[in-house]
This record gives C-alpha cells, structure tokens and sequence, in this order.
C-alpha cells in the first residue's frame, strides 16, 4: 500500500507541471507616456514632467519607472529619477519628474514605464536646457492629444 501511495505521488508531481499556466499581460491594460518640459511660470521653470496614463480598462500593478535626462554640451547633463508606484487605476495618470536640471544644450529626456499586466512602454522627447530651463517644443499641448 506505501509503495503504491508512492508511487501516485510520484505520478502527480510529473503531471502537475504539464497544467502550469504561464501569465501574459493584460490586453486590458495600456499605459501610454507623455513628456513635457519646463513652463516659464515660478515653480515650474526647472521641473520636467512625465506622465504615465493607463489607458486601458483594468488596473496597473506593481509600476516601475525610470526617467533621465541627458545630453547637454560635452554631455554634461546626466540626472536619473527611478521609483514605484503600486497601482494605476483605469484612465488614471501618475505624473513623474525631475526638478533642478542645470545645464546647456541638447538634451534627450526618456521616461520608461513597466507593469506586470502591461507591455513596457517607453517615450522619449529632445528639447534644449538653458540654465535650470528645459525647454521642449510643443509639448504642454500635446497632453491635450490622444495618441
């Protein structure tokens, strides 16, 4: 009786993994980005902006991002903000960004976001810093256009 005990345990630890389920993202969920730069307006000239809106019908979990700024003459511009955020809820935004950039030049601006019911996503955006200034063309009326 042990041994044919044994053996259905046996048996039932080969099978199991043939039923495993593999999870994919969420076709529910869609999270989109946009970047903007600074405003002439005081406390926001030295801010830039990302958003990461979920798009999508169902809630984003577990979001990580990652924004830097690079660029500037001899590439002297080079500031990271990464974090985290639990959930974006359904046709909800989480605004993200980095203040005090100081520099001169062309500067590339790209904002990563990943959850784990969606696709990564990544935007990028090139705009000019003068001086704590980045300045972005067109980009505050872009937030009021749907991709």
């Amino acid at each position: 009786m042990k041994i044919q005990f044994i053996r259905i345990i046996i048996c039932l630890l080969l099978i199991f993994p043939v039923f495993s389920v593999t999870t994919v993202a969420d076709s529910n969920t869609n999270l989109e980005i946009k970047i903007v730069g600074s405003l002439p307006l005081p406390y926001f000239s030295k801010n830039v902006l990302g958003v990461i809106l979920n798009a999508g019908d169902e809630t984003a979990h577990n979001i990580s991002y990652n924004m830097t700024i690079t660029g500037g003459f001899g590439n002297t511009i080079n500031v990271i903000n990464h974090g985290y955020e639990n959930e974006i809820l359904p046709h909800n935004a989480l605004g993200v960004g980095i203040y005090g950039t100081y520099g001169f030049g062309l500067v590339v601006i790209t904002l990563t976001a990943s959850a784990i019911n969606a696709e990564t996503v990544t935007g990028t955006a090139k705009g000019v810093q003068i001086g704590s200034f980045t300045w972005i063309p067109l980009s505050w009326p872009s937030l009021l256009i749907n991709n």
